[in-house]
């Protein structure tokens, strides 16, 4: 637990360093990340997205070129990469699930 605390203020730290408009991009795709992860294990997601950010904002890509024209879109691509770690994924398989065994 003391190393996921430890984890997320660095990742909060990274974050803050990122340059402008990065770090504000960074800080929404999270907080709407966020709203999805079952818990701390959803940081894999989150670090992946800050690295890209953090490499982007060192090449001076722009913003809109690395999430492209719909950022709901870019956080749902990142996001079906862990399945494991989104309750969304979670309820969506339950109800796969149930449909199918009361159609069959």
């Amino acid at each position: 637990m003391l190393g996921d605390k430890q984890r997320y203020r660095n990742f909060k730290k990274d974050t803050d360093a990122l340059p402008q408009p990065y770090d504000e991009a960074m800080k929404a795709i999270e907080k709407y990340m966020w709203n999805f992860a079952k818990g701390e294990g959803f940081m894999d997601a989150l670090e992946a997205v800050l690295h890209m950010f953090q490499e982007s904002s060192a090449e001076n890509v722009p913003v809109e070129n690395i999430i492209g024209s719909d950022p709901v879109k870019f956080c749902d691509n990142i996001m079906a990469q862990y399945p494991n770690d989104l309750w969304i994924i979670t309820y969506q398989n339950k109800l796969r699930k149930q449909i199918k065994e009361i159609t069959d």
